[in-house]
């Protein structure tokens, strides 16, 4: 570090947190007892994908809403490049696995998570063993801001993100090593929390504080640096509509189980801040 170089600089000019601090702070917001009980009741609506969902009709519940995200994320993936058995699929920030194991139980090929949480870790291979893929499901505890194992260079068909890349301590570095990792001609689809270009980064505040992210890419951004890390052709699609809906079911979920999450190790605190 250069002298009079704080360390803060890209996203994290003027934030909540440091670069090197990323990987702490993703651990903190979903290994930590409180927030494992948070996802399971309130975003994982009891399944095994903590993300935003995709509504077919307005009676749609949280786990429902999130199995339809995955099927929309998965059918890009099989359009972009046809998923077969002889796939290799490389699950970035697999979390729990519930897209490792649809993956696995839908094509029929081997998964690769890449993961920084222990625990999820262990309970993704656990539900795959159950599941009966437990032959074609695999992660690796890792941090992607540091990189992501040289030995994985031209490994995957395809590569799939739901909802991690906001987690990126720098964005075009990790293009970068997915390009690397993924097989010529392979297929990159991915799903993330953005920010509408053009948004006051201000008003998103609240909600990148609480997201162990200091700044909400913009589709453009990503467009540009999808581009810069020498991909193919990009296209993009916008759910945000749904996203109205998924934050009342949230608040739903929320009222409704907060008696067994203030049992379990959630505080009155950290609900509030939902």
């Amino acid at each position: 570090m250069s002298p009079g170089d704080d360390g803060a600089k890209g996203d994290f000019k003027d934030k909540q947190f440091e670069q090197s601090e990323v990987a702490d702070k993703v651990v903190e917001q979903y290994d930590e007892e409180h927030a494992r009980v948070f996802y399971k009741y309130v975003m994982g609506g009891g399944g095994f994908d903590i993300h935003y969902g995709i509504f077919r009709k307005p009676s749609d519940t949280v786990y429902e809403a999130s199995k339809a995200t995955n099927d929309r994320l998965l059918t890009c993936l099989d359009w972009t490049f046809p998923v077969t058995k002889e796939s290799y699929v490389l699950d970035l920030g697999s979390g729990h696995g519930g897209i490792s194991h649809e993956i696995a139980k839908r094509f029929g090929c081997k998964v690769m998570g890449a993961n920084i949480s222990p625990e999820q870790n262990k309970m993704n291979l656990e539900e795959a063993e159950k599941l009966g893929v437990g032959e074609l499901v695999d992660v690796t505890l890792t941090n992607f801001n540091d990189g992501l194992p040289e030995d994985w260079t031209d490994t995957f068909t395809h590569v799939i993100s739901c909802e991690v890349l906001c987690h990126a301590a720098s964005k075009p570095d990790l293009f970068q090593e997915l390009k690397r990792v993924l097989k010529p001609g392979g297929a990159f689809v991915f799903t993330d929390i953005m920010g509408a270009d053009g948004a006051n980064e201000k008003v998103l505040k609240d909600f990148t504080d609480r997201n162990a992210t200091t700044k909400m890419a913009r589709p453009s951004e990503y467009l540009s640096l999808i581009t810069e890390a020498g991909f193919g052709e990009a296209s993009f699609l916008n759910f945000s509509p749904h996203l109205v809906h998924y934050f009342q079911s949230m608040v739903d979920q929320i009222n409704t189980h907060k008696s067994a999450m203030l049992d379990e190790g959630c505080s009155e605190q950290y609900l509030s801040k939902w």
